[in-house]
């Protein structure tokens, strides 16, 4: 037993000696701390939901003004991106659940429609909230959120696909609203 005792320490000893006699040549640098950045309007009630697309987007200026004009063409930039994805994997899905032979041709026809519903949502924009930040440098940094309503993109992109004599049917227009309301669910934050 004892004899096990000496074998036991004289490897703790060894591995002690063979750890503290290997020492890098590489100095170890000191790892800087991170910290998380919660940036202006990151809370939910900023986020797109049920009832809202939202879109929040910054501006930087010199100009107070220009701060703000910068940051509702990014936001409006942003939500328009959205809007128009959606608008249109909506009507994609829409043509592959129908079989009927001019749905190849209204595709085509509701590509210039897409855009034309996103520009009519732009026009219908809500300013939710903004949040001027001066820099030390002087600089204005403004933050931005605004929102369209979901309903009024399904009214609009209903009237202007109404306008195609493919989807005159109520049928249809029930369809495309059910595809358009599980996209819109798609999301919600």
């Amino acid at each position: 037993m004892r004899k096990n005792n000496i074998v036991l320490v004289s490897s703790f000893l060894l591995a002690a000696f063979s750890f503290t006699s290997c020492s890098s040549t590489m100095s170890l640098t000191k790892v800087e701390e991170s910290r998380e950045i919660k940036l202006p309007f990151s809370e939910k009630e900023y986020k797109t939901n049920a009832d809202f697309i939202r879109a929040r987007a910054n501006g930087e200026s010199r100009d107070l003004q220009g701060g703000e004009m910068i940051a509702r063409h990014n936001a409006e930039g942003v939500l328009g991106n959205t809007i128009g994805t959606v608008v249109k994997g909506v009507t994609e899905q829409y043509f592959q659940n129908t079989s009927d032979n001019n749905s190849n041709d209204f595709s085509k026809k509701f590509e210039s429609t897409t855009r034309t519903v996103t520009n009519e949502a732009l026009s219908n924009i809500r300013v939710v909230d903004t949040k001027t930040l001066r820099k030390a440098n002087g600089v204005y940094d403004t933050w931005m959120v605004i929102e369209v309503s979901k309903k009024s993109l399904l009214a609009g992109t209903l009237k202007a696909m109404s306008n195609q004599k493919a989807f005159k049917l109520e049928s249809d227009q029930a369809k495309f609203r059910q595809i358009f309301e599980q996209e819109m669910s798609k999301l919600d934050n």
